[in-house]
Parts: C-alpha cells; sequence; structure tokens
C-alpha cells in the first residue's frame, strides 16, 4: 500500500467539497470580489491591477495633451507612439485580464490569449503563484495547466509549498502533472490550509468559489468537452499597432 496521501475530493452534493462556501469550513470572503452580470456571466478580477490601469490612463493622457499642443514634431510623434504602446501594454495586462464564469464553464482572458473551459473539462483548480487550471484537452494531447494572469497570488517564499495546494478536484482525478511538478504529495488537509491563507488574499478566495461553481457544474453537465484556446485581438491590436507606429517613427529621420 502507498504511503503516499490521498488527494482530498469534493463529496455529497454540489459544491460541497471542504473550504467550499456553504459547508462548515467555507472560505470566508466579501462577496464584492466577484460580479454577477445581468447576462448571467460571473467576473473575477484583483482590484488592484484596475487601480493601476485608471492611475496610468490619467498619466497617458496628460502627457498626450501635451505632446499634441506643443505641436507636432517627429519627436513628439515618437512620444505619442511609445506613450499608446504602453498604454495598449498596461490595457492587455489590467483592465482585460479578468475570469469569468458561467453555466457552462470558465474563460481565462490573460493579457493576449483566451482560454475556455467547459466545467466537465476542468481537472482541477489550484493555488501557486496565481489559480492554476488543469484543464483536458483533445486526446492524444495531455491535460494543461492555464495559469490567470488575473487571479495572482502574492505569497512569501516560505510559503510556497503550503499554497500549492488543490482548490477543486473531480472524483475521476487520482492524481495530476501539477502534483508531480511540485514534487510534493497532495495533503488531505489542503482546502482548510487554503481556507486559512484565503485570508490574505482575495485570489484565494476567488479560487475557493470558482471550485464551488466548477463541482456545481460537472453536477448538472457531466465530463463533456475540452479546452479551447486561442488569441484575443483587440488586446493584440492595442500592442501591436503602436509598436509597428513607433518603429515608424524612428526610422524616419
Amino acid at each position: 500500500m502507498s504511503d503516499q496521501p490521498t488527494p482530498a475530493k469534493p463529496t455529497g452534493q454540489p459544491g460541497s467539497y471542504p473550504g467550499a462556501p456553504g459547508s462548515a469550513s467555507a472560505v470566508p470572503g466579501p462577496r464584492s470580489l466577484w460580479k454577477d452580470k445581468p447576462n448571467g456571466v460571473t467576473l473575477y478580477r484583483n482590484v488592484a491591477p484596475l487601480v493601476l490601469w485608471w492611475v496610468w490612463l490619467a498619466f497617458a493622457l496628460a502627457n498626450l495633451f501635451y505632446l499634441v499642443t506643443d505641436g507636432i514634431t517627429i519627436h513628439s510623434l515618437r512620444g505619442i507612439a511609445l506613450v499608446a504602446l504602453i498604454t495598449g501594454v498596461m490595457y492587455a495586462c489590467t483592465l482585460h485580464a479578468r475570469v469569468e464564469s458561467d453555466e457552462g464553464g470558465v474563460t481565462i482572458f490573460n493579457p493576449l490569449r483566451q482560454h475556455r473551459v467547459p466545467w466537465g473539462a476542468l481537472e482541477g483548480i489550484y493555488l501557486g503563484d496565481s489559480v492554476e487550471f488543469c484543464c483536458r484537452r483533445p486526446e492524444p494531447k495531455k491535460p494543461k495547466t492555464i495559469y490567470s494572469w488575473a487571479l495572482y497570488s502574492r505569497r512569501r517564499s516560505a510559503a510556497r509549498m503550503q499554497m500549492q495546494r488543490a482548490v477543486f478536484m473531480p472524483n475521476t482525478l487520482q492524481s495530476s502533472a501539477r502534483q508531480a511538478r511540485a514534487g510534493q504529495p497532495m495533503s488531505s488537509r489542503a482546502p482548510a490550509e487554503v481556507a486559512s491563507l484565503a485570508k490574505q488574499h482575495p485570489s484565494k478566495i476567488m479560487a475557493a468559489e470558482l471550485g464551488r461553481r466548477a463541482a456545481d457544474g460537472r453536477e448538472r453537465s457531466g465530463t463533456g468537452g475540452v479546452l479551447a484556446s486561442g488569441w484575443t485581438w483587440l488586446p493584440v491590436a492595442t500592442v501591436v499597432v503602436p509598436a509597428v507606429l513607433l518603429l515608424v517613427a524612428m526610422l524616419v529621420k
């Protein structure tokens, strides 16, 4: 018999896994950390990137106003292109980056790419440097871990192994590449540890809520579906177009 602890699994009714909101060991936290939209989509993101975006936008607009009113020259055009490029990068990394869930699954919006995961294709949710989603891909491909740019997790290095723990694992999952990569067995007490650490950062609370919804979603829809990934063209355009304009302006003498 193996000495390795058995991974924690959801049991009972949907959303009743240890640490789920509504259970005895529910992760505490303010409801305002996620926003329910009228169309049935729930939005998850941290507040700090939004604050950073609006601060930068005010700074960028002030600089653009100065560059335009000071007179249009090749140097001011370069400055305008540079400000636009930085603004595009800031938009992709802050305002655009988010996680959305609905009745059918979860969508992870990273700066330039988006990933759609049906609940039935979600094989695990983990906490590490960010909220991580282990997703099933079409066979013969192995499951892939998607790291959420928006739901990052600040932590001290001493707490690294504590926080690399499972928040959600379906009953059919007995082991994971995530566990092997960490080089540590998955403790059956992991959800309780996550619940304690959740008080320190909103991403942990949102991860627990996503785990609850994943359990409910799998109960409704079963285990069908696979990961679908692709480029998100609006943030790509906000970065590429100003970069090209800046390159052209730099080449003009």
